[in-house]
This record gives structure tokens, sequence and C-alpha cells, in this order.
């Protein structure tokens, strides 16, 4: 029971958090004039794929077991797919990719 609620805790607390970084990464946008695919290119990309990063540093390093950063890797792309076609599934107006800005096709 108290692992699920230590759960439950760190699941509220990553999507508090990551609501919270997408609306700071707007205004840092805004303030800055970079633009908003600009920064979510570089700042929230760099700042959610550090998990990964250091997943896969330590799994090589320490660990020796270079399966796990690969897994990591590839278990996280896939599993982002997985995101974009359940949200494209529930969108049934028109597909996601066609409400997105332009601007993302350079960094695409």
């Amino acid at each position: 029971m108290l692992l699920w609620l230590g759960f439950l805790i760190c699941t509220s607390l990553i999507v508090y958090s990551g609501t919270k970084l997408s609306k700071y990464g707007d205004i840092i946008a805004e303030k800055t004039g970079l633009g908003r695919t600009w920064i979510g290119v570089v700042l929230m990309a760099s700042v959610t794929s550090l998990p990964e990063l250091v997943t896969g540093i330590s799994s090589v390093t320490y660990a020796g077991v270079p399966d796990i950063a690969v897994g990591d890797v590839l278990g996280s792309c896939v599993f982002n797919m997985l995101i974009l076609a359940f949200l494209d599934a529930i969108h049934r107006s028109m597909p996601i990719s066609a409400k997105a800005h332009h601007g993302n096709i350079l960094s695409a």
C-alpha cells in the first residue's frame, strides 16, 4: 500500500511539473522572442530527455549493461508514439499533426 502511495505522489508531482514546465516554456518564448518552436526544440526537449540520458550513461558506465540504454531509448520513443496515437484517436475532428504549427517541420 505504501508503495502505491509513493507511486501516486510521484506521478502527481510529474504531472504538475510537466504542466508548469510547459507554461514557463511559453513565458520564456514570449519574453525572449525566440519563438515557441525554438524553445520546444531546445529547452523542453533537453529537459525532458535528461532522465533517458542519465539512465543511458549509468547503465553503460556503472552497470555495464548497454542493452538497458538501448531499451530505454527505444522504449521511450515507442511510448511517445503510443501517446500521440492515443491522442489522435481521441481527437476525431482532424489529425493532431494538422493542428501543429508548421514551424515544427524544421525541427523534424
